[in-house]
């Protein structure tokens, strides 16, 4: 063998050698975190544990695979499985789940969001997805008073132009052959109020031929990403639009803000834009990247919630005519001219009204995915009463739970309470009304369409007022002409949910025909 057939020979050794040792290492690594992760469920299920004390099933205890099982391979699925285990154990484990005010605190009790549920996301330097409560409160304070009531009365001409925009559209509708289905075109609407009153420029998505195209599909494909991102970082197709708006329109508004800014230029109005750059902020958090993805949470959460809300509305008044007459004849009273609205803080004194907007909201929850707290700083206690399964009579329980652990609740579970919303799955505006308003009191407490406390839904303010002016002028002049097409209670009714709530598997959404 020649001295240049030992070398090629001797390199080839070395290299299977390395190949061999890169395997053992890989191999290595496996075992070393699996061996972790064992340990950690040990630890968890141990009796050591600070939450060996509540009770619930091990498995869960253990690691997060049922959760992975039932949001991703069931496709959203695992409120279903917590309400389960809520009647099973009165509380499920390791978040805890609980029905109790003491998750939304307020008052400067501090409450951070579990790592575990902000992971991955995609807006991840927005208000939304900040984990801890004094970064978050950082950042919701320059936007709190964008979005207060005061404000958005002075802004209210330009969400009233958009609903007389929505109902002429919807009216010209009449005489076509095929349906329409309603959520695309609230979408639309809450798509261009969003935009006009944030971004200070509509994307006039009313002013199309036709109602597409619209964000509904592109957040709806971003949806499904929820629950998956919590363990692996994944973009859907059909997301060209929301792409294009994210990654290009928006970034260019800002760089133009900052320009005018810059320049001395001073609009009429302040965008959110202007807002967040001659806020106090530090500098970090007002780059470019940041205030874009502070802008799509906006987005998001300005479209889809309230679009629905809209749809169950649309779908319970049209299926129950007498529920219907009744709104219609208050709305008559207190409206002269339905084209020109009365201001909505006058339209919410009107208790119908307001019965029928609460309890849709109930029925459309919000986000209905479980949203957990962790309480860094105290202990919560938890007392209360649950009755086991084959018993008649309930049974008092109190737990503590250390300070860190995860708690949360549901939407879609609390808003089913049969105790405090009796016949829950019906549509009765009526349960909301007594003489002195005592009773819509007691229950918007309850409701959790808008989450609660100091990060409850920043933009509830503005969605009451398209929701009221909205609806008052759906119900004088569109709803006189629209009738429900091949749609049933099925396709409004909670089945699931991908961070929002979806019915059925297969429903073609709420389907109407302007007649």
């Amino acid at each position: 063998m020649s001295w240049l057939d030992f070398y090629a020979a001797e390199m080839l050794h070395q290299d299977i050698l390395s190949a061999v040792l890169t395997a053992r290492n890989v191999v290595a690594l496996f075992y070393l975190w699996l061996g972790y992760k064992l340990l950690q469920a040990a630890w968890n299920v141990s009796p050591l544990h600070p939450l060996s004390h509540v009770p619930g099933p091990r498995l869960s205890a253990a690691t997060y695979l049922p959760e992975f099982y039932y949001e991703v391979i069931l496709s959203g699925r695992n409120t279903n499985r917590i309400k389960k285990l809520h009647d099973i154990y009165g509380m499920a484990f390791f978040e805890l789940n609980l029905s109790q005010d003491e998750i939304f605190a307020v008052g400067g009790r501090k409450r951070n969001k579990p790592e575990h549920q902000v992971r991955n996301s995609v807006i991840s330097l927005s208000g939304f997805a900040t984990a801890d409560h004094d970064h978050h409160r950082l950042r919701r304070l320059p936007l709190a008073k964008y979005f207060s009531r005061g404000h958005i009365s002075q802004l209210e001409p330009v969400i009233q132009k958009l609903v007389q925009k929505l109902c002429s559209k919807l009216l010209g509708e009449s005489g076509k052959q095929g349906p329409l289905n309603v959520t695309m075109a609230y979408s639309c609407f809450t798509s261009d109020v969003i935009s006009d009153f944030c971004y200070g420029q509509s994307f006039r998505f009313l002013d199309q031929d036709t109602w597409e195209p619209n964000f509904l599909a592109p957040l709806h494909a971003q949806l499904k990403t929820v629950y998956i991102s919590k363990f692996i970082k994944y973009m859907p197709e059909d997301m060209a639009l929301l792409v294009q708006t994210l990654m290009i329109d928006i970034p260019n508004q800002i760089k133009k803000v900052h320009a005018d800014m810059d320049a001395g230029v001073i609009h009429d109005r302040p965008t959110v834009f202007e807002t967040l750059l001659s806020s106090d902020l530090p500098p970090q958090e007002k780059t470019l990247d940041r205030l874009t993805d502070e802008a799509a949470s906006i987005l998001g959460a300005g479209t889809e919630t309230t679009a629905w809300a809209l749809s169950v509305l649309t779908y319970h008044l049209l299926a129950k005519p007498k529920v219907l007459a009744r709104l219609t004849q208050e709305l008559r009273e207190a409206v002269e001219d339905p084209q020109r609205l009365p201001p909505w803080m006058v339209l919410e004194k009107l208790p119908y009204l307001g019965a029928v907007i609460y309890e849709g909201l109930r029925l459309s929850y919000g986000v209905s995915s479980r949203t957990a707290r962790t309480a860094p700083d105290e202990e919560l206690v938890y007392r209360g009463e649950w009755t086991p399964r084959g018993r008649h009579d309930p049974v008092p329980v109190q737990y503590v739970i250390p300070r860190g652990f995860g708690i949360g609740m549901s939407s879609a579970i609390t808003h089913h309470d049969e105790s405090l919303f009796a016949d829950s799955w019906s549509f009765i505006p009526e349960r909301w009304l007594d003489e002195k308003m005592q009773r819509r009191k007691e229950l918007e407490r309850a409701l959790l369409s808008f989450s609660k406390g100091s990060r409850g839904c920043l933009g509830i303010s503005l969605a009451l007022c398209e929701l009221y002016l909205a609806l008052t002028a759906l119900t004088l002049r569109v709803f006189p002409h629209m009738c429900l097409f091949e749609t049933t209670e099925e396709d409004v009714k909670y089945d699931h949910d991908m961070f929002v709530p979806l019915p059925k598997d297969g429903s073609k959404g709420v389907r109407v025909k302007v007649i």
